[in-house]
């Protein structure tokens, strides 16, 4: 077996995946109960990207911009229906109406699903960052930052923080040497090494919370 970053970072992802089928008592009555669903859709995002490139041998960039731009959308709802503050809520809906708006212009004006979208997905992941920043700071100035470490969304919250602000100089460095960032491993290590802390985190999340957060 070739333990690559990229089969270490898919080991983690199916890992993370199980377990949040294994703890979903836990958080079944929040917000939460969709993460495992869509756990599972990045489960299957991955292994399509690979089926279509060493079986089919076609370009999977246009499928990636697909999952990412679903990402980014799910991790705004789920952030959405945890913040309290109206103003946060209106920086999410908005910020989301405006991203999705500039995903797709972007895609019509490069008329090509095989180039990657570095500027929309560089705005989603800063949003992404506003947003959990925004969450994080609300968590803070509640009595929940007395147990903060035991609920799951701030852990959640956590692995995406590194998730997002890692790749952003990553995307910077497409864009000015205008190559395939796949063409450069040390960057795509780094990349891998984001997703694998992500997933530790989501995955220690699982396993050590043990309060319910914003149950509906």
């Amino acid at each position: 077996m070739n333990f690559s970053s990229e089969n270490i970072s898919h080991t983690f992802l199916i890992l993370t995946a199980i377990i949040s089928v294994v703890y979903y008592k836990k958080y079944q009555h929040t917000p939460l109960k969709y993460l495992p669903y869509y756990l599972w859709y990045a489960v299957i995002l991955e292994m399509g990207a690979i089926l279509l490139t060493d079986i089919f041998k076609m370009y999977n960039v246009w499928w990636y911009n697909i999952g990412i731009n679903i990402e980014i959308l799910f991790y705004l709802f789920l952030f959405y229906q945890f913040t309290d503050k109206q103003i946060s809520k209106k920086i999410i809906l908005y910020g989301g109406i405006i991203y999705e708006a500039y995903f797709l212009i972007s895609y019509l004006i490069d008329n090509d699903w095989n180039m990657f979208q570095n500027f929309p997905f560089s705005f989603g992941g800063l949003l992404i960052i506003i947003v959990v920043l925004m969450f994080l700071i609300e968590m803070f100035q509640s009595d929940k930052i007395l147990y903060f470490y035991k609920y799951l969304i701030f852990w959640i919250s956590v692995g995406l923080l590194v998730y997002n602000i890692i790749p952003l100089p990553l995307f910077v460095v497409r864009v000015m040497i205008k190559a395939d960032l796949y063409e450069f491993t040390g960057l795509m290590n780094i990349q891998y090494f984001a997703n694998i802390f992500m997933y530790l985190s989501f995955i220690y999340g699982f396993i050590r919370s043990s309060k319910s957060y914003k149950t509906i």
